[in-house]
C-alpha cells in the first residue's frame, strides 16, 4: 500500500513523499482506517488532493479523508489506542464473498463463552502467551475493551487497546476458537493467558480475518500548512 500511495502523491504533486503511518498490519490482513501523514509543498486543499489521488489509486485502496495536521503529529506515536476486529465466518459451508475476507469455521461457536473469556483480557497485563517467542520487546499492554458477538453467520471479534504486537490478535482468536468450540474451558483460557507459555494456547488464526478498524487520538491535530495528514486508507487486499 506504502508504495502505491506514494506513486499516486508524486504523480498528484511531482514530489516524492516520506510517509509514515500508525502502524504495519500482518501480511494479508486489511485496513479500514489506516492513518498516514506525509510532508508536500503545494497549493492544493486536502480535498482536491483526495479527489486526484482517489483517481489514481488502484480499486482495493482509497482514501477516506484527508486533513491538514501539524508538523508535530505522528500517526504512531500520537495514537492513543487502535480497534482491530476479526471476522469469522460460522457456517457448515464456505462463503464465496468471504474468501480471503474471514476464516471458516465450519462447527457452531459457542460466542456466549468466547465473550466471557476475552474479557478476562480486558486490563493491563503481560501478553507473552500470545506472542512469539522471538519477538523483541516488552509483552505487557492494555487492553480497553474486548468483546465477541454474533452477526447472524457471522462472529465478530473485536479489541481496543493502547497497542498489539506482530500475531498478538490472532493468536489470542485462535484460541477463542477453542473456546466456542469447547476444547477449552474459561478457567483454562484464563491459566493459559497467565501462564507465558506460547506453545498452551491455539493455533494463529489466518490473517485473512483481521482488520485495523481504527486509530484514535487524542486531540485533533492542529492545522499547518504544507503538511498534510490522517489521510485514512481503505485497503481491502
Amino acid at each position: 500500500m506504502q508504495a502505491q500511495l506514494e506513486k499516486a502523491i508524486e504523480s498528484v504533486t511531482g514530489q516524492i513523499p516520506r510517509i509514515t503511518a500508525s502502524g504495519r498490519t500482518d501480511a494479508g490482513t486489511h485496513a479500514l482506517g489506516q492513518v498516514i501523514a506525509f510532508t508536500i509543498d503545494s497549493d492544493l486543499a486536502p480535498q482536491a488532493l483526495e479527489r486526484a489521488l482517489n483517481a489514481r489509486l488502484p480499486v482495493d485502496i482509497a482514501v477516506r479523508e484527508m486533513t491538514e495536521t501539524s508538523a508535530s503529529f505522528h500517526p504512531r506515536f500520537d495514537a492513543r489506542s487502535r480497534t482491530y476486529r476479526y471476522l469469522i465466518w460460522n457456517a457448515p459451508d464456505r462463503s464465496p464473498l468471504r474468501a480471503d475476507r474471514a476464516t471458516h469455521i465450519r462447527k457452531p461457536l459457542d460466542t456466549n463463552l468466547m465473550n466471557e473469556a476475552i474479557g478476562r483480557l480486558v486490563g493491563r497485563k503481560d501478553f507473552t502467551t500470545f506472542v512469539a517467542a522471538s519477538a523483541p520487546g516488552r509483552r505487557t499492554r492494555e487492553i480497553l475493551d474486548a468483546s465477541v458477538c454474533r452477526v447472524g453467520q457471522e462472529v465478530v471479534v473485536e479489541l481496543r487497546g493502547n497497542g498489539f504486537m506482530r500475531q498478538m490478535i490472532r493468536s489470542i482468536v485462535g484460541t477463542l476458537i477453542d473456546v466456542g468450540l469447547g476444547r477449552t474451558t474459561l478457567e483454562e483460557f484464563e491459566a493459559i493467558a497467565r501462564s507465558g507459555d506460547r506453545t498452551r494456547a491455539g493455533a494463529t488464526a489466518p490473517a485473512c480475518g483481521l482488520y485495523l478498524v481504527s486509530v484514535q487520538y487524542g486531540d485533533e491535530p492542529s492545522a499547518d500548512a504544507g503538511r498534510y495528514g490522517r489521510a485514512r486508507s481503505e485497503e481491502l487486499k
